[in-house]
């Protein structure tokens, strides 16, 4: 059996997944908000506006966007969500 740790809260995990259970749940759970909030056509605001009308981490919600093909990766400034802390 081999451990590895999560990528998101650090801890011991035996599967072959990225994320401990707790920390998936949190993701799709987070995933679900974003959606209805662009479902609802509330999409055209800025990243830091989303994350603060959805309580979202900003690093979520850009990396939501990218993957749904709201943003281009290409248009993104150099400073990036990724490294903020939520």
């Amino acid at each position: 059996m081999v451990l590895k740790k999560c990528r998101n809260c650090g801890a011991f995990i035996s599967s072959d997944a990225e994320f401990c259970s707790s920390c998936a749940n949190n993701y799709d759970y987070n995933k679900t908000i974003l959606k209805g909030y662009f479902d609802n056509g509330m999409g055209n605001d800025s990243i830091p506006t989303i994350s603060s009308a959805t309580g979202v981490s900003p690093s979520l919600v850009q990396k939501y966007m990218l993957d749904n093909n709201y943003i281009d990766a290409n248009g993104l400034e150099a400073t990036s969500f990724a490294s903020l802390p939520y």
